[in-house]
């Protein structure tokens, strides 16, 4: 098992989407060959290292099956929070536009007077 430094690199590395690419063209390569499926023996042949099996293995996979590769540099869940935060920039920034055009928009009551009838008392 190599240190979680490695695989951490490996992850890190400039060229990891190139690796990932390659690995999972040597996963469907050796998919069709007489073993019926790649093994971490196959991915050693292709010159992978133990820590780039780890890092790559199931980026690659994911890829073979049409999912997104997950190396991103941004913890899950980032992207929504960004967007929420926004949302809530939004709102409140109607409000207070708001509440400017009603303090700004005030105008005295108008009062009118009303004549009083005698006969109705």
């Amino acid at each position: 098992m190599p240190a979680p430094s490695l695989v951490h690199a490996a992850r890190k590395a400039p060229d990891a989407r190139h690796q990932v690419y390659r690995m999972a063209k040597v996963m469907s390569e050796r998919k069709n060959g007489p073993e019926g499926a790649c093994t971490v023996v196959h991915l050693f042949q292709a010159g992978f290292t133990e820590a780039q099996v780890l890092a790559y293995r199931d980026p690659a996979r994911a890829l073979l099956q049409g999912l997104p590769l997950g190396l991103t540099t941004e913890p899950p869940g980032r992207r929504e929070a960004e967007a929420a935060v926004e949302a809530i920039r939004e709102l409140r920034f109607v409000r207070a536009a708001e509440r400017f055009l009603t303090q700004r928009a005030w105008a005295a009551p108008v009062i009118s007077e009303r004549q009083w009838d005698d006969a109705a008392s």
